[in-house]
Parts: C-alpha cells; sequence; structure tokens
C-alpha cells in the first residue's frame, strides 16, 4: 500500500473516530499480498473490531466475496464505519459496490473511500479507473451520503500516486424525521401562542 493512501487512512482515523467508541469496521478490498502495512494495522484499537472482505482468501481478510456487487455474508446496516482503499478503481461497476457500501452501513455511520487520481496501470485482474475530487463526491451523492470532506493529493510524496478521497456520513432517517417532527411540534406552539396574542 503507498504511503499517501496510509496517511489518509490515518488522518481519517485521528479526525473522524473516537478510540473509546465501540465499532465496527468493514474495509473493502482489504488483502494485503505483502503482509507489511494494512488498514486492519492501523484501524487496531481495543474497542474496535476491524473486518477485512475481498474477493479472495488471505492476509487481512476475514469474508470471501462470491458476489463483488453482492455481499451475502455481510447483513444490512451491520457496521458503524465502512473503508475502502485502493480497490473501487478494480470494480468494473463501482456503483454497485457503493450500493452495497450503503446497504451494509448502518444510518449515521461513515465513510472512507480513497481512489488512485493518477498512477500507473496495476491490474488486480483489472484496472478500470481512476477518480478526481468531483468523481468521489459522486460516489457520495449516488447514494445520498453527506458530504463530510473530499479532495486530491497533489503533493510530492504522493507521486506517482495522487489519491482523491470522499469522507462521508450515511443519513440517520429515523433522527432526521425525529428532528422534522420536533419543529413541526415547536412551530405549531408558536402559531398558537400568535393566535393566543393576537386574538
Amino acid at each position: 500500500m503507498h504511503r499517501s493512501s496510509v496517511m489518509k487512512m490515518e488522518y481519517f482515523k485521528n479526525n473522524y473516530l473516537n478510540p473509546s467508541d465501540k465499532l465496527k469496521i468493514l474495509d473493502i478490498g482489504s488483502f494485503d499480498k505483502t503482509g507489511d502495512y494494512n488498514y486492519g494495522i492501523i484501524l487496531n484499537e481495543e474497542n474496535w473490531t476491524y473486518t477485512g472482505l475481498d474477493l479472495r482468501e488471505g492476509n487481512n481478510v476475514d469474508i470471501i466475496m462470491k458476489d463483488p456487487y453482492y455481499w451475502e455474508d455481510v447483513e444490512d446496516a451491520s457496521f458503524d464505519v465502512v473503508i475502502s482503499g485502493q480497490a473501487l478503481e478494480h470494480a468494473e461497476f463501482f456503483w454497485k459496490t457503493m450500493e452495497e457500501i450503503n446497504r451494509v452501513l448502518k444510518p449515521g455511520g461513515l465513510c472512507c473511500i480513497i481512489v488512485p487520481s493518477d498512477g500507473p496501470v496495476h491490474r488486480n485482474p483489472v484496472d478500470c479507473y481512476r477518480f478526481t475530487e468531483e468523481g468521489v463526491i459522486s460516489l457520495a451523492k449516488y447514494v445520498k451520503f453527506d458530504i463530510l470532506e473530499s479532495g486530491t493529493n497533489t503533493d510530492k510524496v504522493s507521486h506517482p500516486w495522487y489519491d482523491s478521497f470522499i469522507i462521508a456520513k450515511k443519513p440517520d432517517i429515523n433522527a432526521k424525521r425525529e428532528l422534522e417532527n420536533r419543529i413541526d411540534n415547536i412551530e405549531h406552539k408558536v402559531d398558537l401562542i400568535l393566535e393566543k396574542l393576537n386574538g
């Protein structure tokens, strides 16, 4: 795994995740062929449960997908955090991968995706895409996630992998409805007060 990707995942961990929270984390495309460094090492906290998901058995893989676009061994809304680094460029239909991320992420859960915007071809078994910042924003918009942060590395450390990234949150629809109901209730009370004052 190249240095800029590691640095970005460390940034996500340090700025968005709390080590004291009990978190279930799913890593999409977790296979580590070298065994030297992977996101499982970065996200190794006592209260966190890290699960690696990939298409093949190997180092840092806990669940092997039978179908890359439907993860039958992963329940709906079962993870607090879903991450993926240097994987979606290998997914021929990456939007279907985003649909699965949306399915398995809990409402209010966080998602961090890191993908190359540049870099040499590296088939695994295919290498289909490069993503701009607007591209990763589109990924989040496609599944209606709230965008918290996005960008593309352009520093010398990143060369030749000028990664794009998105940090997003799956909206908690129940919490949103509850807030809307509270607002409606307050507006109703204000209307009643104004009627009495004007009445």
